[in-house]
């Protein structure tokens, strides 16, 4: 199997372990935070989000997340990340999962069928994995997902929660 058809694999796990990790969470949880230092679900669900929605156009798909000024500073380096506000309005749980769930399989699937020239295409910037080609870039953002959703267990754990389910 292809090291990109691998990592669809994993956006296709990621799909269903995000609505997993949320479910029965409701949006004042989803906005508690467990110290100051540490981000609410609500700020890494929305910033997960609008990572993939960052790269549709690469993928050749027009899809738009509408809570992308909440979780983005062109004041900052790429990617731009905007740390989290308490002055921003975050999106309810609910939103941010109707969008996660829009993108999810079109994501999956336009990964999956990347071609060869387009997995080797160079980019303009180095991925924090190291190399600079599309393929580097999905196996860091498959890596960036994946931490982000097991941070998220964490504070479900922390919310009284049974553990996120992998079914």
């Amino acid at each position: 199997m292809s090291s990109i058809k691998i990592l669809a694999k994993q956006f296709a796990l990621h799909n269903r372990l995000f609505s997993n990790v949320l479910e029965g969470i409701n949006d004042k949880q989803g906005g508690e935070r467990l110290s100051d230092q540490v981000n609410h679900l609500q700020w890494i669900a929305g910033h997960l989000t609008n990572s993939r929605y960052n790269y549709t156009p690469m993928l050749g798909l027009q899809l738009s997340f509408p809570y992308k000024k909440e979780y983005t500073d062109e004041t900052q380096p790429p990617p731009n990340n905007r740390a989290i506000s308490t002055s921003v309005n975050y999106p309810s749980l609910t939103e941010i999962q109707e969008y996660w769930n829009k993108l999810g399989n079109s994501f999956v699937e336009s990964v999956a069928n990347l071609n060869e020239e387009q997995q080797s295409a160079p980019l303009p910037f180095r991925v924090p994995i190291g190399g600079n080609t599309m393929l580097d870039l999905f196996a860091f953002l498959a890596s960036h997902e994946a931490y982000h959703i097991g941070q998220m267990s964490i504070i479900r754990k922390h919310l009284g929660l049974s553990a996120m389910s992998y079914k």
